[in-house]
């Protein structure tokens, strides 16, 4: 490949122009590159960017042991190619769980996935995000308990970023007995969770509580009652003090409930 030039000045000028040139390159590039991941990364909830920094190092490093053993030591690196491949798959098949977390978290970083902050739901986990690093993400449930879950998991299970409405609403179901004025029950527990939300400064205000009846049981109608909270560390305070307050209207079903057709809300 460099002939040409061995015969213009010799071997051993050639070798040292070659390394020397293979160097200035090498760590040019790194530079750049570097410069690039701390510009795309500035804003980047991972606050440690060493482990790409060094992925990056290693990668460029390795490219330049070669070339130089090909061409300036003259050395058959087929073979020390091909260990590194067989270390390498020994390696990836031991580790295969944290490789899979640490490509997930730079796919996290370098795609803006999930940033602090964001509400999302990951498999059966649904909660605040706390912090974010390259092999995990923890997140805070509505019962304020961080949960530690492997960036792997958004490879593997079910991954939504919740935003807007979707972001603040929680729900649950309760049965209304047969018989009553559905409409009015529905206005009562719209009206009846704003008060109580707006009083405990919980709500969400440019989202007002809904109740929609889904379907109907053994029981009664099926009522879906939908919150928005402004904090997910007040939501099962929250839907506690509002159903606490709903079991006091007089209209929830059970097996023996019977419920006055002329039910109205109290005053």
């Amino acid at each position: 490949m460099f002939d040409p030039l061995i015969a213009l000045i010799g071997e051993i000028p050639a070798d040292i122009l070659i390394t020397t040139v293979t160097l200035s390159v090498a760590l040019i590039v790194n530079h750049l590159l570097r410069k690039a991941l701390l510009k795309r990364l500035v804003d980047s909830p991972v606050g440690e960017l060493s482990l790409l920094v060094n992925i990056l190092r290693v990668a460029i490093g390795i490219v330049v042991v070669f070339f130089l053993g090909e061409n300036v030591f003259h050395l058959h690196m087929g073979g020390a190619m091909q260990a590194l491949g067989v270390t390498t798959l020994i390696v990836s098949l031991g580790l295969q769980d944290l490789i899979k977390s640490v490509v997930a978290g730079v796919l996290v970083v370098l795609g803006d996935i999930v940033s602090l902050g964001d509400q999302v739901m990951m498999g059966e986990h649904r909660g605040e995000v706390m912090d974010i690093d390259w092999h995990q993400i923890t997140i805070r449930d509505r019962d304020g308990i961080p949960h530690i879950i492997p960036n792997s998991k958004l490879m593997s299970d079910n991954f939504m970023r919740m935003t807007g409405k979707m972001a603040c609403r929680h729900m649950f179901e309760c049965d209304i007995a047969p018989g009553v004025n559905l409409q009015l029950v529905k206005t009562d527990i719209e009206t009846l969770a704003a008060n109580i939300l707006s009083k405990n400064g919980w709500i969400e205000p440019q989202y007002p509580p809904q109740v929609q009846f889904i379907g109907s049981t053994a029981f009664g109608t099926k009522a879906s009652v939908r919150v928005f909270i402004s904090d997910i560390e007040y939501a099962v305070r929250a839907m506690d003090a509002v159903m606490c307050e709903i079991g006091n209207r007089g209209y929830l079903a059970d097996c023996t409930h019977v419920v006055d057709p002329n039910w109205k809300p109290k005053p």
